[in-house]
């Protein structure tokens, strides 16, 4: 298989805001906002830092009971944050390690 053009990030964080009818979930604690919060965070670095950097939302990731969470690759980090602060920290000290 040849190589692919399509260049990996550098980081690349996943944060669930899934709704469940009638059980927990992340959003139900403001995954949406949070996210949000943490794309301005992002936007306001300078570009040299926020350069292959990309924060996507999710549906499920399957940790439910830890909601809300959100994943970090590389290096596969977890966190379930209480706060949109929280998780801004969290995006921001992965940056920070990058590469």
């Amino acid at each position: 298989m040849p190589d692919s053009a399509i260049k990996p990030f550098r980081c690349h964080v996943f944060v669930c805001v899934n709704k469940r009818d009638g059980k927990p979930a992340c959003e139900d604690h403001g995954a949406k906002k949070a996210l949000e919060k943490a794309k301005d965070a992002v936007k306001a670095l300078p570009f040299a830092k926020r350069e292959g950097i990309r924060l996507s939302q999710s549906g499920c990731l399957g940790q439910c009971e830890h909601g809300p969470v959100a994943v970090v690759y590389p290096p596969g980090k977890w966190i379930s944050y209480s706060s949109a602060d929280e998780l801004v920290r969290f995006i921001l000290d992965a940056i920070e390690t990058a590469d």
